[in-house]
């Protein structure tokens, strides 16, 4: 799910990005202050929820909203003020939705089960990879997938920096065991690494995104949904989710970073 929060106080925008993440931790929620900006981002985004304040100078989120609705016909907005006496103007403009200040979790949760478009959350039938922010990995069913060794999941964040380029067995080594030579213990001990990740792809039905070829190991980026890649690609959305931070998790991805932010 995306949506999208503007209010002219950053710390309520701010808030409810917090709460929707709390509520669907696989969407892309983002709060605005700038008018112009959050417009700009609905019309490339077309979020499914648009949280407005209703009482912001220069254009009032009523306004907004109806400029919302012509790039994004299908956004459902949902007002979010301090006074119930806008309920029937709110209401008037069609709005999905109304929230009073100050906003809880269980008000948010209320009004997405009631959207006058409801959201459909629409499988891709592929793994999702999150590379934006913490490193992580969701299967088909949108549930994190469980990897039995913390190497292997390293080595599968590794080959998907590497977008699909083949890597050998002793250049894996150099990354996961911090520059040590790739001795014969270390290669077989890798080895042993790369099987249990297939395993772990395997119990989700995706062991063949794993693919090797002469001692050497990649992914096919084909069957997976990654933000990095569409980021590669120029999707709009994946741009906009980049806060300039990039598996967190791993030293080695800070090259990779600074592309990423020389890009941006």
């Amino acid at each position: 799910m995306i949506t999208i929060s503007v209010d002219d106080q950053p710390m309520v925008s701010d808030e409810i990005v917090k709460i929707m993440t709390e509520i669907n931790p696989d969407g892309t929620h983002k709060g605005f202050s700038d008018i112009d900006a959050a417009l700009e981002y609905a019309r490339e985004a077309k979020p499914e929820v648009a949280w407005l304040d209703i009482e912001m100078p220069g254009m009032s989120g009523l306004e907004l909203s109806m400029k919302i609705k012509t790039v994004s016909p299908k956004t459902n907005i949902v007002f979010v003020t301090g006074h119930e006496r806008f309920a029937y103007q709110s209401f008037q403009l069609h709005a999905s939705g109304f929230v009073l200040k100050p906003v809880t979790k269980e008000a948010l949760e209320r009004e997405l089960q009631n959207l006058r478009n409801p959201v459909e959350e629409v499988s891709t039938g592929k793994i999702r990879v999150q590379c934006f922010g913490n490193f992580e990995v969701f299967d088909k069913e949108g549930l994190p997938l469980k990897f039995k060794r913390s190497k292997s999941k390293e080595i599968f964040v590794y080959l998907i920096d590497r977008r699909g380029a083949l890597c050998s067995v002793g250049e894996l080594c150099g990354i996961i065991f911090e520059d040590r030579e790739g001795d014969r213990q270390l290669k077989k001990q890798m080895r042993v690494f790369l099987a249990s990740l297939r395993e772990d792809l395997a119990k989700v039905g995706s062991e063949s995104i794993l693919v090797n070829g002469w001692n050497a190991y990649g992914v096919d980026c084909s069957q997976i949904d990654c933000d990095y890649l569409k980021f590669l690609q120029g999707d709009s959305v994946a741009i906009n989710s980049f806060m300039g931070e990039y598996m967190i998790q791993y030293s080695w991805s800070e090259m990779t970073l600074g592309e990423l932010i020389m890009k941006d």
